[in-house]
């Protein structure tokens, strides 16, 4: 791929808020279309159809669009905004994070419990660390200061984490480097900020996955 293929790929991967007016990473925003009804509808996946409205990917972001009626001017139209917007994006967040943590589970790519992460994140296989955002202080630092070469995502509870695993709690879980864990980073980034719950450390959502 030559430069300017380059500069131009990235330039397509990045849209304007309209709430801030930054120019963002996709994957650090959300998009919206306007459904046949006018209905606002939240488009995750990036696939539906029709004319992107795209907002930064945080609760508060997204309520300052509707309280001020952004999205109507985006759209150059009155739009049907769901009460339960935020509930919604979240939900759907939520699911995309626990289905490819899921299928790394079911493909071996994943393994979860303090003892096997400390055992194994460290001998390169592995790119991502996950901890439950609501493990005590203590928990969720025991293992970020050896997985010092992990990117790391703090955006599903010790619950949500366990479900995946058929436990009823699960505090650490490690992916093995590929897709998954490039995918579950993406959307457990963005679920994480959605949630106001940041990585502890900012520079390893940057990390290769």
């Amino acid at each position: 791929m030559s430069a300017l293929e380059t500069k131009l790929e990235q330039r397509q991967q990045q849209r304007r808020c309209i709430v801030s007016g930054e120019t963002l990473p996709t994957d650090r925003l959300i998009r919206f279309v306007v459904g046949p009804t006018q209905e606002l509808v939240p488009d995750i996946r990036g696939k539906l159809g029709g004319r992107g409205i795209w907002v930064g990917a945080v609760r508060a972001t997204i309520d300052v669009a509707i309280s001020q009626n952004l999205f109507n001017r985006a759209a150059r139209a009155d739009v049907n905004v769901p009460e339960n917007l935020g509930e919604n994006i979240e939900c759907q967040l939520l699911k995309r994070v626990q289905g490819y943590l899921s299928l790394a589970r079911k493909a071996g790519q994943a393994i979860a419990g303090y003892e096997k992460v400390l055992e194994n994140a460290s001998n390169g296989g592995f790119a991502l660390l996950l901890t439950a955002w609501d493990a005590s202080y203590n928990a969720q630092k025991k293992l970020s200061s050896l997985a010092t070469g992990l990117a790391h995502v703090d955006c599903l509870s010790g619950n949500e984490m366990g479900v995946v695993f058929g436990r009823e709690r699960t505090v650490h879980v490690a992916v093995a480097i590929g897709s998954l864990a490039s995918q579950i980073k993406i959307d457990g980034r963005r679920l994480a900020e959605f949630r106001g719950k940041p990585s502890l450390n900012e520079v390893r959502y940057d990390a290769e996955v």
